[in-house]
């Protein structure tokens, strides 16, 4: 009998658990009290014996014996062993309950797969049920103690009606030295066949769906003959079995209360004398209660309190069955409208106390987590072996891609989520005019940023450019206007009263070619799409030559970089004394021709300075 206490702890609560510890039947106090009571008057002797018929020196040699056991009983692995075995078996249990067979898929399945009103139809549907039932009943009675008490014989399986008579002369007829728990599946799959022939299951389809399905039902039902006949190894059960026993059996010496000689056993610890050895029995209790749930559940087909109720079962899955089959046949009700025809979100109602307790419904953890989201999404920078281990600030013009469909931004939002590499230094200050953002993106990178702020020649240069990108011109034009509107009051963010169209154009003009370069401040630049040729972003005029060398001389100078022109120019003096005349002609000539095209450079500017 199983014993159910689900209802109990169905809310917990102070004395929830409390009430259970009160439980007679399936509880630990049924299970280790008479263990229990053999212990404590085995020690109740040797405790007496000690203390009133033993002489000295007999109370010496017991008193060596009880600390040599409390000091080694320690030496027996009760906990390791005891938990193992409990995991194993309580693993098998529930491998035990989950093939116990039940009849309710298998006979829906064979009430709408064999179709027919008539009798015949009835009766086959009928039979398969019954050959379910019988098998099932054949290998209960012989794994089960408590259905081979109900049905000793096959002929009681005759009188309780799961077995004809002529159905027990047909299996009588087939000698054999096994058990025929086939036999009844066998006469299952004719009727399912037969019933396919004679068209009462439509298609093979169906005939071979409805074969799995009552194959399945009866592997489930043949699993319980292999754990009764494979049961946990004998040596595991006796091994743990006697450890624990034998722990409690040296315990009866190694917890008994001593008085020994201080002289004699000076490292022995005194401690009070309660005479009943409370620590002891409560670790009897714990440990022979745990081994006591490995022998419930080592077989839970037996006669235990907590062991399945096999007979139960049996008269359970008939009834069901036949009433599915039969009773139940081809009956539902009329279709009709629902009470929720009308309504988009259908609620149903509750009772007034289940009503008063709060719901929780399934929302994701990060559902309504505050974020600020972005007008742009850029694609990821990864480290690979043909590119560099560091972004150097260039990116396609694909790789920044506006929002679809953000058209209106919502009050309060902001744009800057603090992830993104190209554009979290620019909108994290959401303070910041947006204008002085478009203005940065005509910037260089931060060596052309320096060289403009230390550099007059090359400012100069950058104002005398005439040629102007369209570009610039949008931006310019976009960015006066934010001046004029750098926030509304009531949001109290720039991005909220911003026209969003005018900045998704800027970004999805791709007459614009080659490659996206970003400034110091994270901000997009693009460069024209004929562009003339540049240095550092600056527009050069078509006098200009293309040559770099005007420019690398108006480049800052570094300390290392000057440091080593002076070690150059050294060992050019000295190489000049040793090397021959062939050499410093050659050398003379290549002065010569980089100083031409510094002397280009340098008219180049004069020209521009004398145009402004």
């Amino acid at each position: 009998m199983t014993v159910t206490y689900s209802l109990d702890v169905a809310s917990s609560s102070f004395f929830c658990l409390y009430k259970l510890l009160f439980r007679w039947k399936g509880s630990i106090w049924k299970s280790v009290w008479a263990e229990l009571v053999v212990w404590l008057a085995l020690y109740a002797v040797l405790s007496a014996i000690y203390r009133y018929l033993l002489s000295m020196g007999q109370r010496a040699t017991f008193e060596d014996l009880c600390i040599f056991f409390d000091t080694y009983s320690n030496f027996i692995p009760i906990t390791f062993m005891l938990g193992f075995y409990v995991s194993a078996v309580f693993t098998r249990w529930w491998q035990i309950f989950d093939n116990i067979g039940w009849i309710d898929t298998p006979c829906l399945w064979i009430t709408q797969y064999i179709k027919g009103e008539t009798e015949r139809a009835k009766c086959v549907r009928r039979n398969c049920i019954r050959y379910s039932i019988l098998t099932q009943a054949m290998v209960y009675r012989d794994v089960a103690a408590s259905v081979r008490k109900r049905f000793p014989t096959f002929n009681h399986l005759v009188t309780a009606g799961l077995m004809t008579e002529k159905e027990m002369a047909e299996f009588e007829s087939i000698p054999s030295p096994h058990a025929k728990y086939w036999q009844p599946m066998h006469w299952l799959f004719s009727m399912i066949s037969l019933a396919r022939e004679e068209g009462m299951i439509a298609s093979d389809i169906i005939y071979v769906d409805l074969m799995e399905k009552m194959r399945q039902f009866r592997v489930n039902i043949l699993s319980l003959t292999l754990f009764d006949w494979v049961p946990v190894p004998l040596v595991y059960t006796q091994v743990v079995h006697l450890a624990v026993r034998s722990y409690f059996l040296v315990a009866l010496f190694g917890r008994q209360y001593l008085h020994p000689d201080r002289t004699r056993v000076p490292d022995y610890k005194h401690t009070i004398d309660l005479y009943v050895p409370i620590m002891s029995v409560l670790q009897f209790i714990f440990f022979i209660g745990w081994m006591k749930v490995a022998e419930v559940l080592l077989n839970p087909l037996g006669e235990d309190d907590d062991d399945f109720e096999c007979n139960w079962i049996l008269d359970r899955n008939l009834q069901v069955g036949l009433m599915v089959v039969d009773t139940a046949y081809n009956r539902y009700p009329t279709l009709e409208k629902d009470q929720f025809w009308e309504d988009a979100i259908p609620e149903p109602l509750y009772t007034a106390e289940s009503a008063m307790r709060p719901l929780n419904p399934q929302v994701g953890s990060c559902a309504e987590m505050p974020t600020e989201e972005e007008p742009f999404m850029v694609r990821p920078r990864r480290r690979t072996l043909s590119r560099m281990s560091h972004w150097d600030g260039d990116m396609e013009d694909t790789d920044v891609v506006p929002v679809v469909g953000l058209k209106h931004l919502p009050d309060g939002s902001n744009y800057a989520s603090g992830e993104s590499l190209a554009f979290s230094n620019s909108f994290a200050n959401g303070g910041r005019k947006l204008s002085e953002m478009f203005r940065r993106m005509r910037a260089g990178s931060r060596i052309g940023d320096r060289y403009r702020k230390r550099h007059s020649s090359a400012q100069d240069f950058e104002t005398g450019s005439k040629k102007k990108n369209s570009l610039d011109d949008e931006v310019e034009t976009f960015s006066n206007k934010l001046d004029q509107a750098s926030g509304t009051p009531k949001s109290g963010r720039l991005w909220s009263s911003l026209p969003q169209t005018q900045l998704e154009e800027m970004l999805k003009n791709r007459n614009l070619g080659g490659p996206v370069k970003y400034n110091t401040d994270g901000m997009k630049e693009k460069e024209l799409s004929n562009p003339t040729p540049v240095t550092d972003h600056i527009d050069l005029p078509s006098h200009v030559p293309t040559s770099p060398s005007w420019y690398n001389d108006s480049l800052p100078v570094i300390k290392e970089e000057e440091e080593a022109k002076r070690k150059s120019n050294t060992d050019t003096d000295s190489l000049k004394s040793s090397k021959t005349s062939k050499a410093s002609i050659r050398r003379t000539e290549l002065r010569r021709s980089s100083s031409s095209g510094s002397d280009l450079g340098k008219s180049g500017r004069h020209e521009r300075k004398k145009s402004e």
